[in-house]
């Protein structure tokens, strides 16, 4: 038996900012294709992506499910709010100067069909009416210094919010007008710890 499409959400992403969204289609022999997305709703929209098919509903389950959402957070969301709310992240990141993970387009191919216009779900996006970026555990100083250019360039100096560490980062002009410092230490911020979607063991 044919399932529906599935969509699943990391239950505290509008709260922390980050987590994932899962997006799967089951198939009538029983295979699962997932597509799943990385989000980061304060400023740089679709982080990461992938695109993996399984061969059964326990390996979807266990192999991405259970890994992605280890604690049974995750909260349902009809289809056409799950591809809006991706789509609507890419939008205000782009607006950023920021694209989307280079495997989104293979991941997207799941919301194929699925229609937005009948979802009125708004979703709101930066910390207190402006982007906000907070370094995650792979962006790179290089990385950093880039992103950090492309929020003064767009939104002005003082138009932006960031935490950063201090590590091996040279700020940018700008950083006391902006009144943040680049702060040393972990985080601590849930939902932000892992940047990397971990690759399930399913057939990409």
């Amino acid at each position: 038996m044919k399932h529906s499409p599935e969509a699943l959400r990391s239950a505290k992403l509008f709260d922390s900012g980050c987590g994932y969204l899962v997006f799967s289609r089951f198939k009538a022999d029983g295979r699962v294709e997932a597509g799943f997305f990385l989000l980061d709703m304060f400023c740089l929209g679709v982080k990461d992506a992938g695109f993996h098919r399984f061969n059964s509903i326990t390996d979807y389950q266990e192999s991405l499910i259970d890994r992605l959402f280890p604690n049974g957070d995750q909260v349902r969301m009809m289809p056409g709010a799950a591809r809006k709310l991706t789509e609507d992240a890419i939008s205000y990141a782009r607006g950023l100067g920021f694209s989307p993970g280079a495997d989104y387009e293979k991941a997207s191919r799941v919301f194929g069909g699925i229609i937005t216009a009948d979802c009125d779900e708004q979703f709101k996006f930066g910390k207190n009416g402006k982007p906000f970026y907070i370094q995650g555990p792979s962006d790179t100083p290089a990385r950093v210094g880039r992103i950090l250019r492309a929020l003064k360039d767009r939104c002005g100096e003082g138009g932006y919010h960031y935490i950063v560490t201090a590590d091996d980062f040279e700020a940018v002009d700008g950083e006391e007008a902006n009144g943040k410092r680049a702060i040393s230490g972990p985080l601590g911020r849930a939902g932000l710890e892992a940047t990397a979607i971990p690759m399930p063991r399913g057939n990409g």
